[in-house]
């Protein structure tokens, strides 16, 4: 194992010649290929292509919906997941982890870094980096021993760390035996646009913007989607139908229903991020904008509705 320093890039700042980005999240999932890897985290299969993280920035534009993307990078018996400017591994780790491990360390400028250790679909040990003497999970202390190993202090008033996210993918390291250089995370990789609507994680409950309460799911997406004139959406009645007999529906994302899905989430992405576009922000009308979050919100009701028959 060599020192903090040759992980530099991992806590660099923008000008630096080895500056992986700003935000930034790798997840090691074991005995998983990278397609696997990639269908677990909501990759859409028709979308998956090589590319470099320069050619995954030139798609975050209104044309593309501003789409997530994750890589696939496969080291022995683990596949690391590379997010440039994502974050869906850190939030999926646990569901990444069923039947198996997994590992995620993001670096998040704008928000919290955090380190997380999963198996088995259960929250082992985690952790923001910046922060390491306040741990979650079913066993907060496992990695303890390592972290003291590695430098993180473990006083509530620690000297503060310029390392912080080099320390958290060397702790990954003891854990995985594997880590990826600079070098690959910067080469072509398989990748794909990632939809966790698409992915086995617990869908949200149904939402109304304004309004507190608990709603039916199954009926919140019937009035969403006559209010945006949606309701002939192929199989959209027959999925809510049986969501209501509690029958398990299943969703893909090539089928007829899960194209829309995608449509409906774009529209809602879009929409968002094009308001903090200035090439893209006059490109939709107030009234575009407002049904667009409105069949985001349909697509949350879906699956709800869906989600809620195990």
């Amino acid at each position: 194992m060599t020192a903090l320093d040759d992980l530099s890039w991992a806590d660099a700042h923008a000008g630096h010649d080895r500056f992986l980005g700003e935000i930034f999240c790798l997840t090691f999932i074991r005995d998983v290929d990278g397609p696997e890897a990639l269908r677990r985290i909501g990759g859409l299969p028709d979308t998956v292509a090589t590319r470099t993280p320069e050619e995954c920035a030139a798609l975050h534009d209104f044309d593309h919906g501003y789409p997530d993307l994750a890589a696939a990078l496969s080291l022995g018996t683990w596949t690391v997941l590379f997010e440039p400017s994502g974050f869906t591994g850190s939030n999926l780790v646990d569901t990444l982890s069923r039947g198996t491990e997994a590992v995620s360390v993001l670096r998040h400028d704008y928000a919290s870094n955090a380190f997380d250790h999963a198996i088995d679909g259960s929250p082992v040990t985690g952790f923001d980096p910046d922060f390491p003497v306040y741990r979650h999970g079913t066993d907060p202390d496992r990695l303890l021993p390592h972290m003291r190993e590695l430098g993180f202090s473990d006083e509530e008033d620690g000297a503060f760390d310029d390392h912080p996210i080099a320390r958290a993918l060397r702790l990954a390291e003891l854990i995985t035996g594997v880590l990826p250089s600079f070098e690959a995370l910067c080469g072509p990789l398989p990748s794909a646009h990632v939809e966790p609507w698409f992915s086995a994680a617990p869908k949200p409950p149904a939402a109304r913007p304004g309004y507190d309460g608990p709603l039916d799911a199954v009926a919140e997406a019937r009035r969403l989607a006559a209010l945006h004139g949606v309701t002939d959406t192929p199989e959209l009645a027959e999925a809510l139908a049986a969501a209501e007999r509690a029958e398990r529906v299943t969703i893909t994302p090539d089928s007829p229903l899960g194209r829309h899905v995608r449509a409906w989430l774009t529209e809602s992405n879009r929409a968002g991020w094009s308001l903090n576009d200035h090439g893209g922000r006059g490109r939709m009308t107030d009234a575009d904008r407002d049904r667009a979050h409105g069949l985001g919100w349909l697509a949350r009701a879906l699956g709800a509705a869906v989600d809620q028959v195990t």
